[in-house]
Parts: structure tokens; C-alpha cells; sequence
């Protein structure tokens, strides 16, 4: 297999994901570009340098943004802007020319960064809407590179897509990959159905197209987590640790509820769940905590703090109705946590809620599985619009719209006996197994290095006016 050169936007958070792209590289090698975290003052044509060292099995590139770049093109573009398109609120969308103008250098600082270090032999990797305009750079610089791109987020339904101003832009950079893949069968199909009702292009096989004169390739890659990451988290002193405290300070049903603080998170309708579950059972007084953790972290800078503050509010009247001198239903934390004492928190609680009313995969659902322990584990609850809903069998599957709904399947999971608990969790923990983040990248990159079959006899590709006339070179 040919070198890997992974493309990310962060690798200075602590997360999940990042976990996960290091167990990758640190298995395989390769090179991996990302953003160092930090902004700078300069120019970009002045400050265009980047860092590389060594990190055990890989080499690891990473590139400060101008303040421009962080300012509009990071937190505005990307977040005010894409990201509620793609979770189907183009209603909260904000574009600016200015958004766009330094989203487009933010791509360019990193295809300059790929075509200064990719090999003639690497494959290109480019992950999420981040850097949707990334392939469109790098064909233009003349790298005839195998390139994939993989969207973590759900691919928005119907035309959805064109309410983005430039969609026409970010389709001709799509366009310039070989494959493109998705979370989801769902997520693909949004995206097949859309483009053949918008561009002129011919289906070759049910996962590959056809357009001006290119075979572009589609598939479905759901992300999966290094279980070597979870070992070493629960092996950890202060997963330990946290988990002793959770159990000696917090009752013995402990419900948890975390995930991003957005606007797509469903939080205040797990806080109603907990108000419909104690109203209907007498024998959760006293005896139940929705542990909410959200740190600031957890969401977007531009609104993280107003969407805290009406959190804190719901919690707030929830405990004052329903609370006691000495208990609170809810415990609202913003307190920034380790990943080693996430883990602890995750292994004391009986419950997980994980009900994002759209989300692209929820890793923290996956996590929250590894991390039980087998002989006494906890139960999944799972909100349908989470990609990871359509392949993890054993998890309580719910509408996150549906206070009352969820509130059943809360107390049928506090409820549910040794045994079934054990039965679902076994059920998880082979998909996990068998679709870990090693089969998640191995599945991706072996389709990335195939060679597309080439279709007999097919006629002269035709152009297709509806795209913009700005082509990339290849």
C-alpha cells in the first residue's frame, strides 16, 4: 500500500478522533498535516512556514492560521455557516464574502503543505467539511495523487447543500477527489440523489460516477475507535480514581449526558426527559442523576457561552422544583475534563443519553461502550439521528424529540436486568470489535489505492454547464 498522508484540522485537541488518528498512523506511518492551535499575526505568504517532527511510527506537519483565517474563515465560515447546513438548519446559517475569502486561504496554506511534503507514491487522506476545498488546490498545483476526502458530518438532505452561497465551488472541489466517503448509507444517498438531480453524470456501478471525463467513487465508512486508546484509558490511575468518586458521591442511577454544546446537541429535551421520569416514578426521588458535562470546549466559540447560560437555566428550574437540601437532579459541569477522567465518569454511570438531535457519528457512544465493564455494564440510549444508530445493534434507539418516549426507555435501561444488560452490551461490543477505527481507515484507503475499474466503450465525457467554468488540473 502506498504512504498515507492523513489531512485533519486539529490535532492539538485531546479528543476521540485524534485518538484515533494516531493510533492510525502510529500503526501504518504515513504524515499527517493538521492546524498547531495556534494563530499568528503575520501574513500568511509571510508566515507560510510549518513545523514537522517526529512522532514515533509518523511524522507529524502542522501549520499555524492567520488571525483571519481563525476568525472568519475557522469560526465563522466553517462554524457559523457549514456546519448548520449540515445538520438541516440552513435557517441558522450566516456567509460572508469575507468568511469565504479566508476559508478558501485556510484550504490553500494546507494543499501547499501537502504538495511541499506527498511523495508521487502517497494517497492524500483529507478529513471533513473543513477542508472541503482542499483537492481543488491540489489539482490546481498539478499533484495527480490518489485523494479522498471523508465527511464526518451527515451530508444535508434534498437541496440543502445549495443553500451554501459558493456550493458551486465546494461541488467542483469535491469533484476533484477520487473517492468521497461517508458516515452513513443515508448520508451517501442524500448526496448521489442531489447530484444527479443537479449535474449531468453517468452511474457506472452503484458506488461510482462518471463526470467530465473523471470516475469518482462513493462508499460508506462508519468511524470506529481504537480499542488499544480505550485499554490505556481504563488502565489509567485517574480513570481509576474519578470512577471512585462518581460512585461514593453520586447516586447509584447516575444517567450521563454529554456530547458537543450546540445547537444540535437535544440537551433541553434531556432535561425534560428527567422532569416526565420523575413525575411518573416515585422511586427516583433522591435516587437519580442527569450528569451533565459540558465544557466550553465542547462547543462553538461564537456560542458557547449563550447556549450554557440557557442550559444552566433549565438545570437550574429542574433542581429548584424537583430538588432538596441535599440532592440536585441534575449536576451541570463545565468543568474541563482529562479523557482519563471522562473514562472514570463514563464507567460509574449506569445510563448513557446520547440523543443529538443530528449528528455524524457520536463517538461518545462507542466510547461509552468500550469503557463498560463487561460483567456489570451500563445501558446505551441512542438517538435515531446519530449516524451511529445504524450500526450499532444493542443500543435503546429513540426520536431525541420525545421527552416522554425517552423517559421510558431511561427507566426500562435503570430497570433492565444483569442479564440483558450483559446480552446488549456483548451485542455492542462485537461491532466495535469488528468495525474498529484499524477496519474504518483499512477499508478507505484499500478502495482509495484500487484502481477503478474502466468501463468499455463509453462515450466522450460532456461537460456540464451548471458547474462554474474554473477547472482544476490534472
Amino acid at each position: 500500500m502506498s504512504g498515507l498522508v492523513l489531512v485533519s484540522h486539529n490535532q492539538c485537541q485531546r479528543s476521540t478522533l485524534t485518538a484515533v488518528y494516531e493510533g492510525i498512523l502510529s500503526r501504518q506511518g504515513g504524515l499527517w498535516i493538521s492546524w498547531d492551535g495556534e494563530s499568528t499575526v503575520m501574513p500568511r505568504d509571510v508566515s507560510g512556514s510549518y513545523s514537522v517532527r517526529q512522532a514515533g511510527q509518523y511524522e507529524s506537519v502542522t501549520i499555524p492560521y492567520t488571525r483571519g483565517e481563525l476568525n472568519e474563515g475557522y469560526h465563522n465560515y466553517i462554524h457559523k455557516g457549514l456546519w448548520p447546513v449540515f445538520h438541516q438548519r440552513p435557517d441558522m446559517a450566516r456567509f460572508s464574502t469575507s468568511g469565504f475569502q479566508e476559508y478558501k486561504n485556510l484550504n490553500k496554506a494546507y494543499a501547499r503543505a501537502i504538495c511541499e511534503n506527498a511523495t508521487p507514491d502517497d494517497v492524500i487522506w483529507i478529513q471533513d467539511y473543513h477542508l472541503l476545498g482542499c483537492a481543488f488546490y491540489i489539482r490546481e498545483e498539478g499533484l495527480i495523487n490518489p485523494v479522498g476526502i471523508f465527511l464526518h458530518q451527515p451530508f444535508p438532505a434534498g437541496r440543502m447543500f445549495e443553500t451554501i452561497p459558493e456550493w458551486r465551488w465546494l461541488t467542483d472541489s469535491l469533484l476533484c477527489c477520487d473517492l468521497i466517503g461517508f458516515q452513513t448509507v443515508q448520508d451517501m444517498n442524500n448526496f448521489l440523489v442531489w447530484l444527479e438531480s443537479e449535474f449531468r453524470l453517468e452511474r457506472l456501478e452503484a458506488q461510482s460516477f462518471r463526470i467530465h471525463g473523471r470516475i469518482i467513487r462513493v462508499g460508506v465508512f462508519p468511524v470506529g475507535i481504537d480499542l488499544d486508546d480505550v485499554q490505556c484509558l481504563r488502565e489509567s490511575n485517574s480513570c481509576a480514581y474519578m470512577e471512585m468518586q462518581c460512585r461514593e458521591s453520586l447516586p447509584e442511577n447516575t444517567v450521563l449526558s454529554g456530547g458537543h454544546l450546540d445547537e444540535s446537541s437535544g440537551l433541553p429535551y434531556r432535561i425534560s426527559t428527567l422532569e416526565v421520569l420523575l413525575r411518573r416514578h416515585d422511586c427516583y426521588q433522591k435516587n437519580i442523576t442527569l450528569l451533565q458535562l459540558a465544557p466550553p470546549s465542547a462547543g462553538h466559540a461564537h456560542n458557547a457561552s449563550e447556549l450554557g447560560h440557557a442550559l444552566e437555566a433549565l438545570c437550574g428550574e429542574l433542581n429548584g422544583v424537583h430538588g432538596t437540601m441535599n440532592w440536585y437532579p441534575v449536576n451541570y459541569l463545565t468543568h474541563t475534563y482529562s479523557r482519563e477522567e471522562q473514562a472514570g465518569i463514563y464507567r460509574a454511570s449506569r445510563v448513557a443519553l446520547v440523543t443529538p438531535l443530528m449528528a455524524g457519528m457520536s463517538l461518545m457512544a462507542k466510547m461509552y461502550v468500550a469503557l463498560q465493564d463487561p460483567k456489570n455494564p451500563g445501558v446505551l440510549i441512542l438517538s435515531q439521528f446519530a449516524g451511529a444508530a445504524e450500526q450499532m445493534e444493542g443500543a435503546i434507539i429513540v426520536n431525541p424529540y420525545d421527552p416522554d418516549a425517552m423517559a421510558s426507555a431511561v427507566h426500562r435501561a435503570l430497570q433492565m436486568p444483569l442479564h440483558e444488560r450483559r446480552s446488549l452490551h456483548a451485542r455492542l461490543m462485537k461491532g466495535l470489535h469488528m468495525h474498529n477505527s484499524h477496519h474504518w481507515a483499512g477499508s478507505f484507503l484499500r478502495l482509495l489505492n484500487a484502481e477503478p475499474a474502466a468501463p468499455e466503450a463509453l462515450p466522450p465525457p460532456a461537460f456540464s454547464p451548471r458547474l462554474s467554468s474554473s477547472r482544476a488540473r490534472y
